[in-house]
């Protein structure tokens, strides 16, 4: 079912209102800048306690205003839930059915989200730290518990960090063995889901593209030869001298690397901007259909301008790509054939000035 209604209080553009979603797919329709994708924000707000756009919470509120709120019930097929995010004094409370949550991993495990934006080539393109973002996110969706070691592992390097650069030495002994510890951890896991996200991102992609030959994503770790806690160690303590003239851990899986692999070359490197992109949509297909094998659950899915850098061929290819969901939002230009890929239950909002009206 998904969500029935979604709630929102002094929230950017959007007019305050409670906005009925009632339907498995929500087609939000306007031109840019009427609302749009702040609308899908406050979803994801729901979802993950925080915004796809930026971590700002405090650029969320209207008119320079110094709070919003977002509320939304929740239904699958085995319960509904009631979940309410308040921003104020620069302070954020989340309740799920009217109990205060402390972790934000909490909502994740309730109400799986995934989100497709222009912003996603940066997984392809971008920066190495959004790639292991997305790897991070493929983990951390199905295993919430994954999030903690992350936390853990970055924690220690920041404190590593601190110390490199302001003393005493004698602590990095210390810090070595921890971050070797939950380091080998991370890398196992990173290697053991690219190994298993591979068999399903590079099969649709495939089937999407018709591509010729098969596009993989490769795993570079920091530590390539790493065997075990001890190995690490020695190699951490190899750098010391270079990590106290940088003031920072130079290795490790912060450091790791993620590459798109086409008959052994970086495909990155000679791709056209539209091959990027589609490459970011499949990424996005295949995580939902890989979080759906892991948990047996359907997610939300909030697709925000995907389609339009898609021929009509590759739209209705990609389309036809999409896992089972238990809820889908799109956002349409006025001018786009949206019509033609409605079904008999599609809810249709015209966006407007911040203002959700059903057509």
């Amino acid at each position: 079912m998904g969500f029935r209604r979604v709630a929102v209080y002094g929230y950017r553009n959007l007019q305050d209102a409670a906005v009925d979603t009632g339907a498995e797919e929500i087609f939000l329709v306007g031109e840019n800048g009427q609302g749009k994708t702040n609308f899908l924000e406050a979803v994801y707000f729901l979802s993950f306690g925080s915004s796809f756009r930026s971590a700002a919470d405090f650029l969320v509120p209207r008119d320079d205003g110094k709070e919003f709120s977002v509320r939304g019930i929740f239904q699958d097929s085995e319960r509904e839930i009631d979940i309410a995010l308040k921003y104020q004094g620069r302070k954020k409370e989340i309740r799920l059915d009217g109990k205060q949550i402390r972790d934000r991993k909490e909502l994740v495990s309730n109400v799986p989200c995934i989100v497709f934006t222009h912003g996603d080539i940066d997984f392809v393109a971008g920066r190495p730290e959004r790639r292991r973002w997305f790897i991070n996110q493929i983990m951390s969706l199905f295993n919430p518990l994954f999030i903690d070691l992350l936390r853990s592992y970055n924690r220690l390097i920041k404190q590593k960090n601190q110390v490199l650069k302001e003393g005493p030495a004698s602590l990095l002994d210390s810090y070595d063995l921890q971050i070797a510890r939950a380091g080998l951890e991370i890398q196992r896991r990173r290697r053991e889901t690219i190994q298993d996200f591979n068999r399903t991102f590079s099969r649709l992609f495939g089937e999407i593209s018709r591509f010729s030959g098969e596009l993989t994503i490769e795993y570079r770790p920091s530590w390539k030869a790493a065997e075990d806690e001890e190995h690490v160690v020695r190699l951490l303590a190899s750098q010391r001298g270079r990590d106290l003239d940088q003031g920072m851990c130079t290795s490790g899986p912060h450091r790791d690397r993620i590459r798109f692999v086409h008959q052994g070359n970086d495909y990155v490197q000679t791709a056209s901007t539209g091959q990027l992109r589609l490459i970011s949509l499949v990424l996005r297909v295949a995580q939902s259909i890989f979080f759906s094998e892991k948990t047996r659950k359907k997610p939300v899915l909030l697709l925000d301008d995907v389609l339009l850098e898609l021929d009509l061929e590759r739209r209705k290819r990609f389309l036809a790509s999409l896992p089972a969901y238990e809820q889908a939002f799109f956002t349409f230009l006025p001018d786009e054939p949206y019509r033609e890929y409605r079904k008999p239950g599609t809810l249709i909002l015209q966006v407007k000035s911040g203002i959700l009206t059903p057509v």
